[in-house]
């Protein structure tokens, strides 16, 4: 796909494209190198990943979105079984790290693609 056909994606498109950690041009090429790192190019169709600067934004919306959700359950969880300030922690406080790390690289992917489609 050439870059003058890049108008033909649609924002959806790119946003899960880049989510399922692909080139939000052609949906092929690997957008990471390692786990948050992003390649130089896209190996298929040579889109420049260096101008797509993410910096902050995906920590935030992830650190938004797994509050947003994970904090009524463990209000729920509380309220169901009242367990113990330690245990609480114990079981929580890992189980949100592990989330946050875990969701980081879809949700930097799909910034990275929303960077790329607006982009003047």
């Amino acid at each position: 796909m050439s870059s003058s056909d890049a108008h033909l994606i649609t924002l959806p498109q790119a946003l899960f494209r880049g989510f399922c950690r692909r080139c939000p041009r052609c949906g092929n090429g690997q957008l990471f190198r390692r786990y948050i790192t992003p390649q130089r190019t896209c190996s298929i169709c040579g889109l420049d990943f260096q101008d797509l600067r993410a910096d902050d934004g995906p920590a935030y919306i992830t650190m938004g979105l797994v509050c947003l959700f994970i904090t009524p359950f463990f209000f729920i969880a509380q309220a169901l079984y009242e367990p113990p300030l330690f245990l609480a922690l114990l079981i929580s406080l890992p189980l949100t790290l592990l989330i946050l790390l875990g969701l980081l690289p879809f949700v930097k992917g799909a910034f990275m693609a929303a960077l790329w489609k607006t982009k003047p």
